[in-house]
């Protein structure tokens, strides 16, 4: 049998769900970039109850789990109306967060998830996606075959990240 990726739209009543698979995916993929292989900054920045609680009371940010079988394997965030040079708000999305547990990488779930953007962009009439990733990550040759253009970088500021994973890279896809 074949079944599908489900990206479901979440509520405060998945805030646990969404810390559990959090509190997994990021460990498995960034503890390397943190000093003394300590992630709790960026943890507890952006993967709590309460900051999921403080997200959910913010209309603009929007989650969704992506599933399959009922097997929770990774999230994505979406800020829906999200301004970047040149585009107002109306005109742009940003998709904040797209993490995967690391059994589900390289299996075209990425890829599913780039599409569901693209398709929710288009429903709200946006006319760009715009998103933030390391330099270093494997995730930027990524966005960039699926047709992301590098715009601008900047260097985060967050205490305890080695010096090399600081730089950021802005991009955007038309759609």
């Amino acid at each position: 049998m074949n079944s599908e990726i489900v990206f479901k739209e979440c509520s405060k009543n998945d805030i646990d769900s969404l810390v559990k698979v959090s509190q997994k995916f990021y460990p498995e993929h960034y503890t390397h970039i943190w000093k003394n292989n300590d992630p709790s900054y960026y943890i507890n920045l952006s993967f709590t109850k309460t900051a999921f609680c403080k997200d959910f009371n913010i209309p603009n940010i929007l989650y969704f789990l992506i599933e399959k079988d009922k097997s929770t394997l990774g999230l994505l965030k979406i800020r829906r109306d999200e301004e970047i040079q040149g585009f107002s708000k109306t005109n742009a999305l940003q998709l904040e967060k797209i993490y995967l547990l690391k059994q589900s990488t390289g299996l075209g779930i990425g890829k599913k998830g780039i599409e569901f953007t693209k398709d929710y962009a288009r429903s709200l009439n946006k006319k760009i996606i715009w998103l933030d990733v390391m330099t270093t990550s494997p995730a930027l040759t990524f966005y960039q075959k699926n047709g992301f253009k590098t715009i601008s970088t900047y260097d985060l500021d967050y205490p305890g990240l080695k010096d090399r994973y600081r730089e950021m890279q802005r991009m955007v896809l038309p759609i």
